[in-house]
């Protein structure tokens, strides 16, 4: 385990320190942020940042490295908050290791495969490069997750009310997306105090969690008209007919595994999300510009993209049945700490596509695949559970393993190191 961390450690460490801020998502937007926050003491207006209706954490944290970076001459004053980010993403790999570690104490592997699922997660190696909020959030969401796994299995206690409140409090101040996760916490916890008769522990954790997340949905509410105010209106209009059919159904589903980029399949759900999760839809790793109409990507490019898709087609097949795997193992056994895994990941994604149709773009900017960065930790475990459940726990199925795992990653490695 201390080998896979400390490659991953500095993997991500690399990573941040190379790659160019700008090329992140919505990168001189969040630097505008982090400064009107940090120089002038304020929230932005539409006018300062056109990522205004994002939650104010990080970027109160990053405006503060910022300013120091300035003052006293570190360098680029974006690089301490793509560093805050890559230590996010380890912090995110370490829980999902812990989190696998808490259900299942004894079965040793399943906790390495975790960890190593979510440490080979392109779409995390990529924003834990970023000048980007995403990957604090789903470490304070994850953290949340551990303490209420750890609550549900043992006893809720008021310190562990608290802890989870506030973890997920703060998560919830950094990204509107570790919201689902706060409702499925609460809701595991409501079930399992109703068999304890034991309410305290609930009341603190929604307590704790709203004195952190409601003065910016109420400021949100008063300034914008809506807590979960958005940089774009919705259409006017029925929810449904926001989107077309091709959304849904997804014609050019097939075209993801050969030519996964831009604007190939835009605002195709399926297609766009798997190619952005796996590879890099956007163009904005390790590659030139999107290119102008009429003009050629390098064939290199487009392959390694490819190759990427490929790669990707067993393990999300895996993951997938994994959340189902946990979902009806959580039955079975009535255990809400499980269920607590699958409960989380349907949320986040309920969230999301419920996003995507409410705020169409012509972009696709709406359905990137960093925002369902917050199912990673119930994806991984459950890919784990699942390998771990299938294989023969005899020496050899164990080295076969390992070497599938091993080649897994190994294949990746050129397109997640920069």
């Amino acid at each position: 385990m201390g080998v896979v961390l400390a490659a991953n450690g500095a993997l991500l460490l690399w990573n941040a320190w190379r790659y160019d801020w700008l090329r992140g998502y919505d990168a001189y937007a969040n630097d505008e942020y982090a400064s009107t926050v940090a120089d002038d003491h304020r929230l932005p207006s539409a006018d300062d940042s056109g990522v205004w209706h994002t939650p104010p954490l990080w970027f109160a944290v990053a405006g503060v490295l910022r300013r120091a970076a300035l003052d006293h001459g570190w360098g680029p004053a974006q690089r301490p908050g793509q560093l805050l980010a890559a230590a996010a993403g380890f912090a995110v790999c370490v829980l999902v290791f812990l989190l696998a570690r808490e259900l299942w104490p004894e079965r040793r592997g399943l906790h390495l495969l975790a960890l190593i699922v979510a440490a080979a997660s392109p779409a995390l190696v990529r924003a834990s490069a970023m000048y980007h909020p995403e990957t604090l959030a789903v470490a304070l969401a994850a953290g949340g997750m551990l303490v209420a796994v750890h609550a549900l299995r043992t006893r809720w206690t008021v310190w562990s009310g608290l802890g989870a409140g506030v973890l997920l409090g703060l998560a919830g101040l950094t990204r509107a997306w570790a919201l689902p996760v706060l409702a499925a916490v609460v809701a595991a916890a409501c079930l399992d105090a109703w068999s304890r008769r034991r309410w305290l522990p609930v009341a603190l954790l929604v307590a704790s969690s709203l004195v952190l997340i409601g003065p910016w949905l109420a400021n949100e509410q008063r300034a914008h008209g809506s807590a979960l105010a958005f940089n774009r209106p919705a259409p006017s209009g029925s929810v449904l007919s926001r989107r077309p059919a091709s959304f849904y159904v997804g014609p050019r589903s097939l075209r993801a595994l050969e030519h996964p980029v831009t604007p190939l399949f835009r605002n195709e759900l399926v297609p766009h999300l798997y190619a952005d999760w796996w590879g890099d839809w956007a163009l904005t790793w390790d590659s030139p510009p999107p290119p102008a109409p009429g003009q050629l990507l390098p064939p290199n490019v487009v392959s390694e993209r490819g190759r990427q898709a490929v790669i990707g087609i067993v393990p999300s097949v895996l993951a997938l049945a994994g959340i189902v795997a946990l979902a009806l193992l959580a039955v079975a056994r009535r255990s809400a700490a499980i269920g607590l895994l699958p409960l989380s990941a349907l949320a986040v994604a309920g969230a999301y596509a419920l996003f995507a149709v409410l705020y169409p773009s012509t972009d696709g900017d709406t359905i990137k695949g960093t925002y369902l960065l917050m199912a990673l930790p119930a994806a991984s475990v459950g890919l784990a559970f699942v390998v771990d459940a299938l294989r023969p726990h005899t020496r050899t199925a164990t080295a076969v393993t390992a070497g599938v795992v091993a080649l897994f990653v190994a294949a990746q490695l050129p397109f997640l190191i920069l």
